[in-house]
């Protein structure tokens, strides 16, 4: 299994971890001690997931290592949230805060994304053209970008520039959009990923179809996602 799939599957159990927990549960999410710099393991990955869900943790990875920058996050979600600003994530406090406001933020995600994502499968089988934008004939960036716009959101005209938005994610969620090195190195294609592996684009080829990201095209052309 190469990196790529080895961070997808370990991005999907976090995120699976992340939407089902309740409130009762929340206390004893990251374990029953307090997390600290220096401290390494799973609690530590999931902590750094929830606190990317909100918006804290920007680092690339979940590296499950509680270093200078999951600490800055705490710090800054705890003076955010009117906790003393300790860097430390204990069970009945900052945790369970943390832990609930990620769970919250996850679960409408999932329902706004879900409502872009049935406009997106909509339109399986409207051919490709070359410039496209509407539902007569769309390219890759036409489709991603009217999609988007049917939910208020303006994005960039081309797969290129549409790269350069939102940010950089390796945590893949339903939503997301996806980069592909097709005819060059850069990003010259784009499409919105599903979930489980799956994703949707407008191909020179088939036009609006769902692909996977183990087929022997796709898999060694993906580029990155960012999330708007």
């Amino acid at each position: 299994m190469n990196r790529f799939w080895k961070a997808f599957v370990f991005a999907g159990a976090l995120l699976f971890a992340s939407a089902t927990v309740s409130h009762a549960e929340a206390a004893s999410k990251y374990g029953d001690k307090t997390l600290e710099k220096e401290v390494e393991g799973q609690e530590v990955a999931t902590l750094q997931q929830d606190l990317r869900i909100l918006g804290y943790f920007k680092y690339p990875t979940n590296t499950g290592y509680y270093g200078e920058i999951t600490e800055a996050a705490v710090k800054a979600f705890q003076k955010d949230n009117a906790l003393e600003q300790t860097g430390k994530v204990d069970p009945d406090t900052t945790g369970k805060k943390i832990a609930e406001l990620a769970a919250k933020k996850l679960e409408e995600i999932q329902k706004n994304s879900g409502a872009l994502l049935e406009t997106a499968k909509s339109l399986v089988g409207v051919p490709y053209a070359w410039g496209g934008t509407t539902p007569s004939g769309f390219d890759c960036s036409g489709f991603v970008r009217y999609v988007f716009s049917q939910k208020g959101v303006d994005l960039a005209r081309t797969s290129h520039d549409m790269y350069k938005q939102g940010t950089a994610v390796t945590d893949l969620q339903p939503g997301d959009l996806v980069f592909f090195a097709t005819y060059d190195s850069g990003a010259s294609h784009v499409g919105i990923y599903l979930g489980d592996g799956q994703f949707i684009s407008s191909t020179s080829s088939h036009g609006v179809k769902i692909d996977s990201f183990s087929s022997s095209y796709w898999g060694p052309r993906y580029l990155g996602a960012r999330r708007i």
